[in-house]
């Protein structure tokens, strides 16, 4: 089901997140950034309700780590600041 309740995301995209994330103990990559900036515009484009939590529960984070991602990536001048 998508819209409303969740972001369209294929198994093909959590997977080419999670390898450009790469280890954990690693610097966050601006391509992962870029590419997950990306996922939660659009399901903010969408209409997802809170987006975060959704990329979190797929990618088996906690929804306060996308949300640093998030910050991070504006932080960097990746993405636009609101």
């Amino acid at each position: 089901m998508y819209g409303l309740t969740e972001p369209n995301l294929t198994d093909a995209d959590i997977a080419e997140l999670h390898e450009l994330r790469g280890p954990q103990t690693s610097p966050v990559p601006d391509a992962f950034l870029i590419r997950l900036a990306t996922h939660f515009i659009k399901a903010e484009i969408d209409g997802v309700i809170n987006p975060a939590r959704h990329l979190a529960d797929r990618l088996g984070l906690i929804r306060g780590t996308v949300v640093t991602y998030m910050r991070m990536a504006r932080y960097r001048g990746l993405i636009e600041r609101s």
